[in-house]
């Protein structure tokens, strides 16, 4: 009987070791990246009139420093939040887009976000709720909008089919500015500046893009983190030539295999990165 509680305590010694060496691993963003990018916010794509306002309420944010505030909880930084740009495209008055009307009528704006996407939006492990820096914002938006707003966790990969469907009335998610997005949606002006980073083990070989050539990469699905990967041709075809790009469903699973080597690196927006790596 002695001899099994022996074995057993030296059993939980080796898992207790073993939890504690993975566990102060750390982790690193490259300075070699694949490329700055902005954030804004989807609209439906003739909804002008719900655009121009929520637009305006932000300016009014960024002026009277509101939105530098939520910045600076967030990212500890009130510039985080940007000013002063102009929309990707061209602002238009419609007849008959009662798309403002629609949302004041109902009382309420859907917020469409994968809610494992820190620290734009994502759900807290202790509490439950959504919570986040665009949350922070669109709360303040709908407050002076005067209606509710409503957090709906959405599939990322099928975001623009709950948009058009009316599933949700807007996609407020760390959403990067890419050309396909600014034909498809009507976007807000940008107000985060990104990039899409390379996240590897501290001490990893990978020091650079050219060193993903043949190595297994983790990414989101439907993510600008894989358009800017699929851009870069010589990084993409040398990484699936003899390596693989792994789509995941969200960023916090693929930095779990990243943490448990079934990955090599983890490509992903530079201010979810760097907010996974400090809060592990």
């Amino acid at each position: 009987m002695k001899k099994i509680l022996a074995l057993a305590l030296l059993a939980a010694m080796l898992v207790t070791a073993l939890v504690s060496c993975g566990s102060s691993k750390k982790y690193v963003v490259l300075e070699d990246n694949f490329g700055a990018e902005e954030y804004a916010v989807g609209f439906r794509k003739e909804d002008y009139a719900l655009a121009a306002k929520v637009q305006e309420i932000l300016d009014e944010m960024g002026k009277d420093g509101t939105a530098g505030k939520i910045a600076e909880k967030w990212f500890g930084n009130k510039d985080a939040f940007l000013t002063g740009k102009e929309f990707p495209r061209e602002m238009k008055t419609v007849d008959g887009d009662d798309s403002l009307q629609y949302i004041l009528d109902k009382g309420e704006l859907v917020l469409g976000l994968d809610d494992s996407f820190p620290p734009m939006g994502f759900s807290d492990s202790k509490t439950g709720e959504i919570v986040g820096f665009d949350i922070d914002l669109a709360e303040e938006v709908c407050k002076r909008l005067g209606v509710k707003l409503k957090k709906q966790p959405i599939s990322w990969e099928a975001k623009e089919i709950e948009l058009s469907s009316k599933n949700i009335d807007v996609i407020w998610n760390g959403m990067s500015v890419t050309p396909e997005r600014v034909e498809n949606m009507f976007l807000s002006k940008p107000y985060v500046a990104n990039a899409q980073v390379i996240i590897v083990p501290e001490g990893s070989a990978i020091k650079t893009r050219a060193d993903l050539a043949g190595k297994k990469v983790g990414l989101q699905k439907s993510s600008s983190a894989l358009e800017a990967v699929k851009a870069d041709t010589e990084t993409y075809n040398a990484i699936i030539n003899g390596g693989e790009i792994i789509e995941f469903d969200e960023n916090l699973t693929a930095y779990l295999d990243l943490k448990a080597g079934r990955i090599d690196a983890f490509v992903v927006d530079k201010v979810v990165g760097e907010y996974i790596i400090k809060n592990n």
